[in-house]
């Protein structure tokens, strides 16, 4: 009679406690390494954005024709007080007009200026036009050299300085007049309203424009010609 062993149950291997010990503590130490790389790549990408913004705030300034103009940005000088002192315009050709905007200026503590002032014209249909940077005008204003523009040194003591503003001009049948002219100086906090009086010939005779686009800016000169040399 043969006898056939009985089949013994499969036994279960209970895993061994230090091993389990290990196991979790490798898998805290790869979740760790996970979030340092996390932590990591978001501190990287912080900086590679903070060194793009600091890249385009320094760089120079583009005119409306896209030259770099290093010298254009505005100083900050935010305690500057400005007084407009007049307008004269400008000899027109064609269907060009201008101005040449004249302005007091002073600051406690000193201060340096230099670049193109903020302008805006607030028109009879109720727009604003925002003049556009250009280094020199068709009507002869802003900067006849290539040099670096003029740095200003401001102090409690009036300097007078100046600009021009030249724009399109029309018959008034199709385009909106200017109402005023808000003007803020470079790197000023002050913004002011240009009266509406033009001094010609050494008379004042109220007046305005027809405004029919392209509007602009020229830097700030010393004096009150308009002009840099």
């Amino acid at each position: 009679m043969t006898m056939t062993p009985t089949e013994q149950p499969e036994q279960v291997v209970m895993p061994d406690p230090a091993e389990l010990l290990i196991k979790e503590a490798r898998e805290k130490a790869r979740r760790r390494r996970l979030r340092w790389t996390f932590l990591l790549t978001l501190l990287i990408a912080a900086c590679l954005i903070g060194i793009g913004i600091v890249h385009y705030t320094s760089s120079p300034m583009r005119t409306s024709s896209g030259n770099s103009d290093t010298s254009a940005k505005a100083l900050t000088c935010p305690n500057a007080r400005v007084k407009i002192l007049g307008e004269t315009t400008m000899n027109g050709a064609a269907v060009y007009a201008g101005l040449i905007v004249r302005a007091s200026v002073t600051s406690s503590p000193a201060c340096l200026m230099s670049g193109y002032p903020m302008v805006g014209a607030q028109l009879t249909s109720h727009a604003t036009a925002m003049a556009s940077d250009v280094r020199e005008t068709y009507l002869g204003g802003g900067m006849t050299t290539t040099a670096p523009l003029s740095r200003f040194s401001i102090t409690s003591r009036p300097r007078v300085v100046s600009f021009t503003i030249q724009l399109v001009t029309g018959n008034g049948h199709a385009c909106p007049w200017f109402n005023s002219i808000k003007v803020t100086l470079p790197g000023s906090s002050e913004t002011l309203t240009a009266p509406s009086m033009f001094e010609a010939g050494g008379l004042s005779q109220p007046g305005s424009f027809i405004y029919c686009g392209e509007l602009q800016v020229t830097p700030l000169v010393k004096g009150s010609s308009g002009n840099g040399k």
